[in-house]
C-alpha cells in the first residue's frame, strides 16, 4: 500500500438471524441508528374464528438482511440483542451480492404473485427474462419446484426466493 492510497471497507449485505418474532423491533432499531437494512414483508390476510385481518408478516421469518462494513458487524451486534448472530457461511459471515438482494426485493416489492421462501438449495434450471409484467427485464432463473414452474432468485447460501410465474411471460436467453 503507497503511503497516499487509503483502504476504505466495502459495505455489504449481511444477514442477520433475528430472535423469533422480533424482525420488525430490530428494524426499528436499525432505523434508529440509520444502520441500512431490508425486511421483506408481504401483507396478507389471516382469519380468526370472528374476523379476517390484512396484516404484514415477514417473507423469510428470523432474518433481516444488514448493509454494513465487516467490521461494524459487532458493534451492531451488541447494540441490538436481538439480533443473535449473522448467518455463517465457511466460518465467515455469508454475504448476499447486492445484485441478488436487489432482484429478491424487486420480486418481493414488484411481483403480482406470493413470494415463498427455499431455504433448500435448487438444482441449476434456464436463465430467463421476464418479457412482461411489473418484473419486466428481470433476468432471473427457471426451476421447476414440486412439478410446478416458478422463478428463482438465489440468495447465496440463504437459499433461494420463488414465485409462481406464467411461461408466456418469460423467454430463453
Amino acid at each position: 500500500m503507497t503511503p497516499n492510497s487509503v483502504s476504505v471497507e466495502e459495505r455489504h449485505w449481511y444477514v442477520g438471524c433475528v430472535r423469533s418474532c422480533q424482525e420488525k423491533k430490530v428494524a426499528q432499531a436499525l432505523e434508529a441508528r440509520s444502520i441500512e437494512y431490508y425486511l421483506p414483508l408481504r401483507r396478507e390476510f389471516r382469519k380468526w374464528s370472528d374476523r379476517r385481518k390484512l396484516v404484514e408478516t415477514t417473507v423469510i421469518p428470523r432474518f433481516i438482511f444488514i448493509r454494513c462494513r465487516n467490521s461494524e458487524r459487532p458493534a451492531i451486534l451488541a447494540a441490538e440483542p436481538r439480533i443473535w448472530r449473522f448467518l455463517p457461511q465457511d466460518g465467515k459471515a455469508a454475504v448476499v451480492r447486492d445484485a441478488e438482494l436487489e432482484s429478491f426485493r424487486n420480486m418481493v416489492e414488484r411481483g403480482g404473485h406470493p413470494v415463498s421462501f427455499s431455504e433448500e438449495p435448487l438444482s441449476p434450471g434456464e436463465r430467463v427474462r421476464i418479457v412482461s409484467g411489473p418484473l419486466a427485464g428481470m433476468e432471473c432463473e427457471l426451476v421447476t419446484l414440486s412439478g410446478s414452474r416458478c422463478l428463482a432468485v438465489r440468495l447465496g447460501s440463504l437459499g433461494a426466493a420463488t414465485m409462481d410465474l406464467d411461461l408466456e411471460t418469460v423467454e430463453r436467453l
